[in-house]
């Protein structure tokens, strides 16, 4: 039981109160607010049951900000760990950059789990693996890598306890060329063929071909594997593959953003109309806002428009690190379109580790500061700051309040990935609120928005200041 909180709620604010977990399955089932009382979930078997004779533990929050953890929807790697690294023979030849690889032997699950663990400290509860542009070879060793860490770790092994493994992010590598900042160009390309290029790419093609699930190589990547793709809708092809992967006929709905493109305001109306429904890293990797030819940045201001063509305004990525985005900038498309905003760290592998040169899938980049660039370049190679300090600048940035800060590292992710709330023949319980029935992945922070401590699953992950 989570005593003397205050408690993140959908509108921002924070309610003074107190929250109950079911340790056993690690589901939120009583809250009591100051102003009003939710009762246990109907259908709990335990509900007539005193509740207060079966509390084990009792954390005393002291009066901070009880919140749900956060989820980076856009994470490359970190502490060492690159989620793209599928093997040396993927790797360039500079010695620098392979001695600073984790491990040149690609990517093992053990690494997975040491990102999630160490994520905890950060307030990170749940997080997209996300890998840039790669090479064919190296898709169809990752994917299935990521789902069997992701499957092991839904055994609640409490040895594993650390951030959820989400649905991978694939970003790219269907993007404009001259849009593609820090990925490898020799793996960009358009998907032709819509969605026969995206399977073929991606190495789905095995898998779909299968007549039953007895008969399905699960050594393949899949795709249940992926929670989104990041694409450059203006090609030939990807409005055709938005669609077949939006449709609600498809097996797996995977959201689709928009980004590393050059697309017009036009293209990108007929994106939103394909079923796109995100916006990577706005202003990072296409086209400025211009009076005149307002790109991609204009759909955040057009709720009347789209509210005619019968859709909502997209949702938006914002990599607040002081570096990618002016704070001036960062304001202005958060005013624009406040529930939309998705605070990403866009973190790469040398998140954690300091200065020096590090990898970034196939490429070489250097570290100095918070600075993120590829070596002998300019070029933004991706971040290096943590999710709560992504949060502290946004908030001051903006000059929102505290709970509108958090909710745009919580409940907006979870919408992002339609998590907040249960959905029809889910199996999984909603993510990114504080509510009967959530998952209690929990964080404890200060009102200068400081991690003290965060759970996963109701079990303690990170304890910074002893709470317990």
């Amino acid at each position: 039981r989570f005593i003397n909180a205050r408690l993140l709620q959908r509108d921002g604010s924070l309610e003074r109160g107190e929250l109950t977990v079911d340790s056993s399955t690690g589901i939120i089932i009583l809250i009591r607010l100051d102003s009003q009382q939710h009762q246990p979930l109907q259908d709990n078997t335990d509900n007539n049951i005193d509740h207060n004779q079966q509390i084990s533990h009792t954390v005393d929050c002291r009066g901070m900000i009880l919140s749900p953890g956060f989820i980076d929807i856009q994470l490359n790697g970190a502490y060492g760990i690159d989620f793209s690294n599928g093997g040396c023979e993927d790797n360039h030849d500079d010695d620098s950059a392979a001695n600073n690889s984790r491990n040149n032997s690609g990517l093992r699950i053990h690494d997975i789990f040491q990102v999630a663990t160490s994520l905890c400290q950060s307030g990170v509860t749940s997080f997209c693996p996300t890998m840039v542009s790669s090479s064919r070879d190296t898709y169809r060793r990752v994917l299935p890598l990521i789902r069997n860490a992701r499957r092991q770790q839904q055994q609640r092994d409490d040895t594993k306890i650390g951030a959820n493994i989400l649905g991978m992010h694939l970003e790219g590598p269907f993007f404009d060329p001259s849009k593609r900042g820090a990925h490898d160009e020799r793996h960009i390309m358009a998907p032709s063929k819509g969605i026969d290029t995206v399977k073929e790419v991606y190495g789905l093609n095995q898998v779909q071909e299968k007549e039953n699930d007895n008969d399905v190589d699960y050594s393949s990547p899949m795709l249940e594997d992926i929670d989104i793709i990041t694409l450059a809708p203006e090609l030939d092809g990807a409005l055709d593959a938005t669609k077949s992967l939006t449709l609600p006929a498809c097996e797996r709905n995977v959201i689709i953003s928009c980004g590393h493109t050059g697309a017009t305001y036009e293209e990108g109306l007929q994106a939103i109309s394909h079923g796109a429904t995100l916006l990577t890293h706005l202003f990072n990797a296409m086209n400025p806002f211009h009076h005149r030819k307002p790109g991609l940045v204009g759909l955040l201001s057009s709720k009347s428009k789209l509210a005619s063509m019968g859709h909502k305004r997209p949702y938006f990525s914002l990599i607040v690190d002081g570096i990618h985005v002016h704070e001036s900038a960062v304001s202005m498309a958060y005013n624009s379109h406040p529930n939309g905003c998705v605070l990403v760290t866009d973190a790469m592998s040398a998140m954690g580790l300091g200065d020096g040169v590090h990898a970034l899938g196939d490429m070489s980049v250097n570290i100095k500061g918070d600075r993120a660039t590829l070596t002998g370049t300019d070029t933004l190679a991706g971040s290096v700051v943590s999710m709560d300090t992504c949060v502290r600048r946004f908030r001051k940035f903006t000059n929102c309040t505290i709970g509108e800060a958090l909710l745009c590292a919580t409940l907006h992710p979870a919408n992002v990935l339609n998590r907040s709330v249960m959905q029809e023949r889910a199996t999984e319980a909603p993510i990114g609120v504080l509510e009967i029935g959530a998952r209690a992945d929990l964080v404890v922070v200060t009102d200068e928005l400081d991690v003290v401590a965060t759970w996963v699953n109701g079990k303690i992950a990170y304890d910074g200041r002893k709470l317990l």
